[in-house]
């Protein structure tokens, strides 16, 4: 039986900051989903419970196989591994080859043993998969979506028990997303869900919601989670408003009942002064008072004070998020100019149609399509990094890639850094000003790229593009992933307020329905 449980877990940043402390989580359905906001910590919790990272305090418990799929994939994005290599059948491939050729060694019939179909079975896989069955390519010539099928598909089909899936439907497209929640499914292991995508959640059995407060499961698919979290932060905002009220209607009361004190005691003076009644009597009646008084103001102070407690309690339940808002710098230039002319452009790799496209200052084109039709490609075509088509591409400005890898940080840099270096006219405090915006403030703008989550650095890489010398044309590639549905809503508008020039790619139509397009390509 596979267990994956934790006890106490806690973390700590390079900076001093606790980025969670006393997580106690055990993975008990068969699928479930962890959720939370950029940069609440869920990639470095997957880390912890793969050891790749040691814990402050608290421990990891583990029994059973566990496969992990990642966010990002930098050692096929980098290195030279063929799509064989990478599915671990080139040794018999190269056995078959070899006796093919007519070399009769045993050492060739082991290796291949009972596979004797394994090259047309694997291209059938890759046609499935919408891959080319080209089994010597490179993986790092496939699309984001391609690469994710890929490796989805061998981990599904691994000898794996427990799959830790991280954002996994980033860069899929539609179809790619029904055939993800099929495998889902199929699965017969446990798996962990970390995503952003509903259609995704509305399949687990149960989810975690990891905020700065802690970790809490909620039984049930993503509707059930949302509807049980929204009915348990109205009932505790009602409760606190409600104590905030008692607190108020206490204040006013023990000053009502300090105004009428003050009113007896200056009744009680003045017939002292007249001299209407004995001395003693006075007295007496004076010290009954103050008694009296003391006795009250010692009762309502402790009632203010329980209140106080109470609320104490009730606020620290209730996770504070400060408000985000991301400032992109606006162009320079007002004069409305042709940016971009692309004539009759055909892509040698994806589809097949040619292109064309003029794209004037100021205009916002939407690039869409299937995974593997050259969207990418494209744009990588527009910045200059290959010549593999035919046709015209002409620029007249700049071009900055925004690629779905954020290959434009530095792990080992801080945000404030990478953000002061993009720019020369940049200074220390309006760099500040526009990390403050996405969340950063005082120390944590020195917290380095490696410890960002794929939200967080998508962010960053957004402030990075848009504040570069000369507004150059943005390309744009999948920027919405990685980032939760709030974070998607204020890139939305920073893109609209936005008034250079870009070329937007996105699967996410609720997304691109919210950026202001005015020029459509699909390929």
């Amino acid at each position: 039986m596979p267990v994956l449980s934790t006890h106490q877990l806690s973390f700590q940043l390079d900076t001093g900051e606790w980025l969670f402390q006393n997580l106690n989580f055990s993975l008990t359905s068969r699928l479930t989903g962890l959720v939370g906001r950029n940069g609440v910590g869920k990639s470095v919790f997957l880390s912890l419970l793969l050891r790749k990272l040691t814990p402050v305090n608290g421990y990891v418990m583990s029994q059973g196989k566990i496969a992990y799929y990642s966010q990002l994939s930098s050692h096929l994005l980098d290195g030279g591994l063929r799509i064989a290599e990478f599915l671990g059948i080139s040794n018999k491939l190269l056995a078959l080859k070899a006796i093919e050729q007519g070399h009769c060694l045993q050492e060739y019939f082991d290796v291949i043993g009972d596979d004797w179909d394994i090259k047309n079975k694997t291209k059938h896989t890759l046609k499935t998969l919408r891959i080319d069955p080209n089994l010597n390519a490179y993986c790092h010539t496939l699309s984001g979506g391609q690469l994710a099928r890929l490796q989805l598909y061998q981990l599904f089909n691994s000898d794996a028990e427990i799959l830790l899936l991280d954002e996994p439907s980033n860069h899929l497209d539609y179809e790619g997303k029904q055939w993800l929640i099929n495998e889902l499914k199929q699965f017969s292991g446990q798996i962990l869900l970390v995503s952003h995508d509903r259609s995704l959640l509305s399949h687990v059995d149960g989810i975690y919601q990891l905020t700065s407060l802690g970790l809490g499961f909620f039984k049930g698919n993503y509707d059930v989670y949302s509807a049980q979290s929204s009915t348990q932060t109205e009932a505790l905002d009602r409760q606190i408003t409600h104590v905030k009220a008692e607190q108020k209607r206490m204040e006013r009361q023990a000053q009502t009942n300090k105004e009428k004190a003050q009113q007896r005691e200056r009744h009680g003076n003045r017939i002292r002064k007249s001299g209407s009644q004995p001395k003693v009597l006075m007295d007496a009646k004076k010290d009954k008072a103050a008694q009296s008084r003391s006795a009250t103001v010692i009762n309502q102070q402790n009632h203010l004070q329980r209140n106080q407690e109470r609320l104490r309690v009730m606020e620290e339940q209730k996770e504070v998020l400060k408000p985000q808002v991301l400032y992109l710098q606006q162009a320079n230039q007002i004069k409305k100019r042709r940016l971009l002319n692309i004539e009759n452009c055909q892509l040698y790799y994806g589809s097949g149609k040619p292109i064309s496209l003029i794209l004037s200052h100021a205009e916002r084109c939407y690039l869409n399509g299937a995974n593997g039709c050259g969207k990418s490609t494209l744009l990588k075509a527009i910045q200059n990094n290959h010549l593999n088509y035919s046709g015209v591409i002409e620029l007249n400005v700049k071009t900055v890639y925004l690629d779905q890898h954020f290959g434009l940080l530095k792990l080992e840099e801080s945000m404030l850094d990478s953000l002061i270096k993009s720019s020369k006219e940049l200074t220390e405090n309006t760099a500040r000003g526009l990390l403050a915006g996405i969340g950063f403030r005082r120390d944590s703008v020195y917290r380095k790229v490696a410890y960002l989550s794929g939200g967080e650095k998508m962010k960053l890489s957004m402030l990075v593009v848009s504040h570069l010398a000369n507004s150059p044309l943005l390309l744009l590639d999948e920027p919405d992933n990685h980032l939760d549905i709030e974070s998607k809503q204020i890139l939305a508008a920073a893109l609209n307020a936005y008034k250079g020039a870009f070329i937007l790619v996105s699967h996410d139509e609720d997304f691109v329905a919210e950026v202001r397009i005015n020029k459509y390509i699909r390929l």
